[in-house]
């Protein structure tokens, strides 16, 4: 795949050499963004390890993780630790050759790296669209951060597979009559809650388009102003 409109996000990166490398990669790819989100790092010594990559450090862009998610309509984090239960829906992870078919059919998407030391927090996570991570068949799972990077990077580019990717409002609106609809048929608010971010998930992975989404979104509009004019209760916009 090629990887025009994708850029690589680090998360509190520490070590020069990390942030050279992993930028490095990214001239390798042709990949020209890199964000950084609170780091933590001296530029000049990145940008000797960066190599011909230099530039691409120099004008990496400190950004926060709302301002990140404003600028994608994919967010792609990446972990060691996904989940071990179902209902850990927040690291419940699919394969980079999946990840692919998602990042090719994006106006705009970002791969998203943690932390050298801890990687992404679980609200980190929470905020990205979907979660891959590298299974190297042992119990020490944790890559090198400019390792993953280049791992991910190169099976992303071998990996020819395209699907559907809603636009992100196309998403918010059927994520918010998901659970809207929901709260009005009285499942508690902590399983709205985990519904709500399984509803952002499957809007990805459904391989629906925007027209097919709306059609859901309409059967959902519908069912909730149902279940509201026969229990006389409305749902305040705040709960959504």
């Amino acid at each position: 795949m090629r990887f025009d409109g994708v850029s690589i996000t680090l998360v509190g990166p520490e070590y020069p050499i990390n942030v050279g490398y992993t930028a490095r990669l990214a001239k390798n790819f042709g990949i020209h963004r890199l964000y950084l989100v609170e780091p933590k790092f001296d530029r000049r010594v990145a940008s000797v390890y960066a190599a011909h990559g230099a530039d691409i450090v120099e004008a990496a862009e400190v950004v926060n993780l709302k301002q990140l998610r404003e600028r994608h309509d994919l967010l792609v984090a990446t972990t060691a630790i996904t989940a071990t239960k179902r209902t850990n829906s927040n690291r419940l992870s699919i394969s980079p050759e999946e990840v692919s078919a998602y990042l090719s059919s994006s106006k705009s998407a970002s791969l998203v790296l943690g932390r050298d030391t801890t990687g992404l927090k679980n609200d980190e996570i929470a905020k990205c669209d979907i979660v891959t991570t590298i299974h190297t068949g042992t119990e020490y799972r944790t890559l090198n951060v400019s390792h993953s990077a280049a791992i991910l990077l190169y099976v992303l580019s071998k990996t020819k597979k395209r699907r559907t990717v809603p636009k992100l409002r196309e998403r918010d609106v059927f994520v918010m009559y998901a659970y809207q609809l929901a709260l009005a048929s009285g499942l508690q608010k902590y399983r709205a809650d985990r519904l709500k971010k399984l509803a952002a998930r499957m809007a990805i992975r459904s391989q629906l388009d925007g027209k097919e989404l709306g059609l859901f979104v309409s059967l959902m509009r519908k069912a909730t102003t149902t279940i509201e004019s026969s229990t006389g209760a409305r749902i305040r916009r705040q709960d959504v």
